[in-house]
């Protein structure tokens, strides 16, 4: 929402048919945005808000929009606009959680907690410092009940964890619904099955391509991937469990395969729960 043609964007993509969600901060809205909003309604709006109050907000976002970014939902509720706050738990607001929920709730919003913190897009690890140690994420997913992870992994299906248990079987890389349902285009024009596995692209910028070709090209390749290593992830009983995937395993540790300790720690205190 930072970019001066934000709202003409919208508007465009809105035009030509797309089902249009907006991820932002929300804080940086002005009213040609809240216009645009209002003459043609997105899908939902997802902002993520990590903070009860004003001090830790600061502290998290290195910014005093606190206030700005609940008036700004309220906003958008009032004009019947549909917004989804998410929150990320982390080290720095577990203390918070239960004044987040309140807040959230306050608004008449569903409050949507998620303990997953993972590595940036450029491989930097950071992020995963501030991680829950496993037994206290597991306690938090158990007591406020929202498993998002495993329900995009099975669409539709009920999480049941003692049917997910066993070998795998066969050495596939990839066991999630990457190149089943859904894509990315990136702003550079290339089209990506998984958004964490950045070097397997197709350019649709360049002339005689479409976004068919691309998809089944692909699909191909990315469900081609096979373990060449005797990483312990390859015949691990428990990875449909496992937070662990290569797109997120080649972000944090540089490699395909290479397992992830702290998801192994997790895997065994959802086990124990």
């Amino acid at each position: 929402m930072m970019r001066k043609e934000f709202a003409e964007l919208y508007l465009y993509a809105k035009k030509l048919g797309f089902i249009t969600s907006v991820f932002s901060p929300i804080v940086s809205m002005g009213d040609e945005i809240l216009k645009a909003f209002i003459a043609s309604l997105p899908f939902n709006i997802e902002t993520t808000l990590n903070a009860a109050t004003h001090s830790k907000y600061k502290e998290i976002t290195k910014t005093g929009l606190f206030k700005k970014h609940i008036q700004n939902i309220k906003v958008l509720l009032k004009n019947k606009i549909p917004v989804r706050v998410k929150t990320q738990i982390t080290k720095q607001n577990i203390g918070q959680i239960d004044g987040i929920k309140r807040l959230v709730e306050s608004l008449g919003l569903d409050f949507r907690p998620s303990t997953m913190l993972h590595a940036r897009l450029n491989c930097n690890t950071r992020p995963c410092a501030l991680r829950l140690e496993p037994k206290k994420a597991v306690s938090v997913n158990k007591r406020y009940g929202f498993f998002d992870e495993e329900e995009s992994r099975r669409p539709g299906q009920k999480f049941d964890i003692e049917k997910l248990i066993g070998k795998p079987e066969n050495d596939k890389l990839l066991t999630c619904a990457a190149g089943g349902h859904a894509f990315w285009i990136s702003p550079e024009g290339k089209m990506l099955i998984c958004g964490n596995l950045r070097m397997l692209d197709y350019d649709l910028s360049k002339r005689g391509t479409s976004v068919k070709q691309g998809f089944y090209k692909l699909h191909k390749k990315i469900h081609g991937l096979r373990f060449k290593t005797k990483s312990k992830c390859r015949q691990c009983e428990y990875r449909l469990i496992c937070k662990w995937c290569a797109g997120r395993a080649i972000l944090e540790t540089g490699s395909l395969e290479e397992p992830i300790d702290y998801f192994c720690r997790l895997t065994e205190e959802t086990l124990e729960k």
